[in-house]
């Protein structure tokens, strides 16, 4: 029976591409079968988590009895799990439909033009249907160690600016009116640093600079992981209180800092207060409120107001991420700015409206923290060994492994299998699959797809 047209996808089983003999995808479906409501009393909107996932394939295959074709394959309906994956394209990054199921039949029908094609279906029977991305443009073919292109996954997870920490690298907006707040204030910075006690001061939101003694208002994160809080009443002399407690974050974790200060207590005293926050809504004061001993103001500079850093980044430099950051004018008052860092857009936006410069190597990025799952299909192998790993990155450019993302080394083929890295490792931007080896190799011939978890996933 003739082929009259195609679709330029491909379907691979158990480490055998069968796409020359599938005529149809008949049904390729699954996900969730259901919800459950948790909502408790204490909530303000209903919640619900996630049932058992399932999963299903369904295709007609051409009969073809050559070795390594879709009867061999196909018509002993195996007992064992078989990995199946279904690419709806040859290009990195096209969806791919993945499964780890039971094969259930196997049913020829002959037509009235003799041709004879075959029914079948597969159920999941581990995981359920996982929609992934290719890592691999179809089938790739390494002869020695590669690294391969990646795949962008950074549109759908926390978009951030990652600032490396030279001098140079920071965020800024020019001084406007909003921005030269002389009384109370309160800023607020979503912020992901490399070291919470950091080697030196890092500054994280400032209209601060000591060039033409232009010091309006800083935060800061001391070398102890106490926060700071800098201003000045005149451009020139420094005024700062320090938290009296310091934060107890794991290197490279998530949080939200505030600062807040009431210049005018009573007409005798200004008061400054730190919190931290996990959801930016409910705050933890850290430590005592620290007292002044007088009312205050704040100079009203020319400076700009930046992340990452003061005097153009180049003073008290920040090594991290920023995800958001604001600053109200009044404790809880007027928003005057808001920056939040998207990928989308490759730009940091704001909604007061304020506009944004990325300065020297800062970037925007993004992550997920909740894992990924990944599929591999090695079809043949000649040499030695090889290993097929994940690596990823924020640029594009420098690459780190996956923790965990490294499949069982292969000394032979055909073979598949699926890995799960873990819940709450970072997952970044690009993610690329490489090939190691220790005693070489000639040839493997293989697919990887991959799906990125942008929430949190138990199997």
């Amino acid at each position: 029976m003739a082929i009259s047209n195609g679709l330029g996808q491909a379907f691979y089983y158990g480490g055998y591409d069968l796409s020359g003999d599938t005529g149809s995808a008949d049904d390729i479906g699954g996900g969730l079968v259901g919800t459950q409501d948790i909502t408790t009393i204490d909530l303000s909107a209903f919640k619900r988590i996630g049932l058992l996932r399932d999963g299903r394939i369904s295709w007609g295959a051409f009969f073809n009895k050559a070795t390594g074709r879709a009867h061999e394959r196909l018509g002993a309906l195996p007992t064992a799990d078989r990995h199946l994956m279904w690419a709806t394209g040859a290009a990195i990054g096209d969806p791919a439909a993945c499964l780890v199921g039971k094969q259930i039949n196997y049913d020829p029908t002959r037509a009235q033009d003799g041709s004879l094609t075959i029914a079948v279906n597969a159920q999941g029977n581990a995981y359920g249907l996982e929609w992934c991305d290719l890592l691999t443009a179809g089938q790739r073919t390494d002869a020695a160690a590669t690294n391969g292109t990646a795949a962008e996954f950074g549109y759908d997870g926390e978009d951030f600016v990652l600032l490396p920490g030279a001098s140079g690298d920071y965020v800024s907006t020019p001084d406007a009116a909003a921005l030269d707040i002389t009384g109370d204030i309160d800023l607020r910075v979503r912020v992901a640093m490399d070291d919470w006690t950091p080697a030196a001061e890092s500054t994280l939101i400032a209209k601060y600079t000591a060039t033409g003694n232009q010091r309006s208002y800083a935060l800061a994160v001391t070398a102890t992981g106490a926060l700071i809080f800098r201003w000045s009443e005149d451009g020139t002399v420094e005024k700062s209180e320090t938290s009296s407690a310091v934060n107890t974050f794991t290197n490279g974790s998530t949080h939200w800092v505030r600062v807040t200060l009431d210049a005018d207590v009573g007409g005798t005293d200004a008061t400054v207060t730190f919190y931290t926050s996990e959801d930016g809504s409910t705050w933890t004061a850290l430590g005592a409120a620290q007292s002044n001993g007088a009312t205050t103001s704040i100079f009203a500079s020319t400076a700009v107001l930046e992340l990452g850093g003061q005097t153009l980044g180049t003073v008290n430099r920040l090594a991290g991420k920023i995800f958001r950051a604001q600053v109200l004018s009044g404790i809880a008052g007027t928003s005057v700015a808001a920056p939040i860092a998207s990928a989308s857009s490759n730009s940091v936006t704001d909604a007061t409206p304020r506009t944004w410069t990325v300065n020297g190597a800062a970037y925007i990025s993004s992550h997920t923290v909740h894992g990924l799952q990944a599929y591999l299909q090695a079809f043949s192998f000649a040499g030695t060994d090889v290993t097929v790993k994940l690596q990823h990155s924020h640029d594009n450019s420098t690459f780190a492994d996956i923790t965990g993302g490294g499949f069982t080394q292969i000394t032979a083929g055909p073979t598949t299998e699926r890995i799960e890295v873990a819940a709450g490792t970072e997952i970044r931007r690009y993610v690329r699959a490489v090939t190691v080896t220790t005693g070489g190799f000639t040839s493997l011939v293989f697919a990887v797809a991959a799906n990125v978890n942008t929430s949190a996933v138990t199997f």
